[in-house]
């Protein structure tokens, strides 16, 4: 590697030890909630801490987690080893090694999503739009009561593992929310009960501090929320992540508490554009090397202390070291992190990063590339590179997956080639989860069905209308 690349990686190596006042966005959260079977669920404690030590490298400083409680019973009430307990287990040793890191923990909490088997008819959520999950009623006391004795659990037992909170940070929605007369204005009920929370974990973890995350919020319940704080809890909220819609590169110029931090929510897990998707490692990894730069300008621009970077698995690789790298200024534009970032990890010899950059960033329009130019240029770089590296496996199999989909899409009517090429695809694509990501059953939004390429649907009906081509299918028909 080049000694340019080798220093600016080290320099951002020190900045990630604490928030950093020599640059805007100070504090630099990585939020990898482990869930639906992604790659924060299925990675072993090894494996995690090589990973993390990498991106607190590039510059990230925090580290946040989610308890998804979908699908689990309460692992605090269940005798048996079953989902709960395992994920449970999970996330604190996670967090704990995050913390050997000095990487500082932040919980992420949907106060009113509860466990499976707390769902009961007579203290059920009542449901709406954007309003889903395993829900409880906080204006019911048993409800109530629910929620605040989970999260005493929760805290408790973290504290006893040895983990710290610096914070919490709420979010009212995906999941979360009641529709229910009593609970409006939902955004206040969320609240008021998130103050409670607060209370508790400031009995197991003193001096953390209360975020918000805000995802999905609309202009009003940002004013409703501000007023409220202003007058029943001042400098209580110390910060907001501000929701970034898809295709978008800026916050919303919205209401904020007095003295609470302006900060972003910035996702990282899918490509340049909103549509056509290129996202949750559908299609194998991702890059957005414009959208961040763009990003990053505007959220320094809007006086943005921070971000938190939603992150659904390992795919996003280089997003990371793009956002976080741009962050600490460690990089004065995204190709030099790319340069950087190739340099480091898929061929450091000279005029090979330049080389790789240039190859990597087209791909944040994936459905633009020319595949067979871009097989031709992986062909003379790849041959030199390392043949067990996962991150450059994984931008070989996305190239192939994008051929195999050109294939596709050049016909219109369902040959024998056709579905032999789309055969091809589910296979290369489960080469990828399985080989590449070691990765279990995907559910929700990572489940196969969910993929965003532009054939699914027709090819489903085709399938469905012939079944003697019952070998033609994807992984879950």
């Amino acid at each position: 590697m080049k000694r340019w690349a080798l220093t600016i990686l080290a320099l951002a190596a020190v900045l990630a030890q604490a928030d950093d006042p020599g640059v805007p966005l100070a504090t630099r959260t990585l939020y990898a909630p482990g869930h639906f079977g992604n790659s924060y669920e299925c990675l072993g404690e090894r494996e995690y801490r090589a990973l993390l030590t990498e991106w607190r490298d590039w510059g990230f400083n925090e580290y946040a987690d989610w308890f998804d409680t979908i699908d689990c019973a309460d692992p605090f009430v269940d005798p048996h080893y079953n989902m709960g307990k395992a994920l449970w287990d999970a996330k604190k040793r996670n967090f704990l090694v995050a913390q050997s890191l000095g990487l500082p923990c932040v919980l992420v909490i949907t106060p009113n999503h509860v466990f499976l088997d707390q769902c009961l008819p007579d203290v059920a959520a009542k449901k709406a739009e954007r309003i889903f999950g395993q829900l409880v009623c906080p204006s019911t006391a048993a409800g109530r009561s629910v929620i605040l004795k989970n999260y005493m659990n929760w805290f408790e037992d973290l504290a006893r593992a040895g983990i710290h909170l610096r914070a919490i940070s709420a979010a009212p929605y995906d999941y979360g929310g009641c529709a229910c007369e009593t609970c409006q204005p939902w955004i206040l009920t969320f609240a008021k009960l998130s103050r409670e929370i607060h209370a508790i974990a400031e009995q197991y973890h003193p001096g953390v501090q209360m975020r918000f995350i805000g995802w999905w919020w609309t202009e009003e319940e940002h004013r409703q929320f501000a007023e409220w704080a202003n007058a029943e809890a001042p400098g209580w909220a110390k910060s907001m992540a501000l929701h970034i819609p898809y295709g978008k590169d800026s916050v919303a110029d919205v209401l904020l508490p007095e003295g609470c931090a302006r900060q972003a929510f910035v996702h990282i897990g899918y490509a340049e554009e909103a549509s056509p998707k290129d996202v949750y490692a559908h299609l194998g990894p991702v890059i957005a090397a414009d959208r961040l730069e763009r990003t990053i300008a505007a959220l320094e621009q809007q006086g943005c202390t921070g971000w938190m970077a939603y992150s659904e698995g390992v795919y996003d690789d280089v997003n990371k070291a793009l956002l976080a790298g741009l962050s600490t200024h460690s990089f004065a534009e995204t190709d030099t992190v790319l340069r950087g970032y190739s340099a480091k990890y898929l061929d450091g010899r000279e005029g090979q990063p330049e080389a790789w950059a240039a190859w990597l960033r087209p791909w944040g329009k994936p459905y633009a590339v020319d595949t067979s130019a871009a097989d031709a240029d992986f062909q003379k770089l790849g041959a030199a590179a390392v043949s067990d590296n996962w991150r450059l496996e994984q931008w070989r199999l996305k190239l192939e997956l994008m051929k195999l989909n050109a294939t596709i899409v050049a016909e219109t009517e369902w040959t024998d080639t056709r579905l032999a090429a789309v055969d091809a695809f589910w296979a290369t694509r489960e080469r990828l989860m399985r080989d590449v990501y070691h990765l279990g059953p995907q559910r929700h939004v990572f489940a196969d069905r969910f993929s965003p390429v532009p054939w699914r649907q027709s090819w489903e009906e085709y399938i469905g209308a012939h079944s003697s081509h019952g070998s033609h299918t994807s992984p879950e028909q």
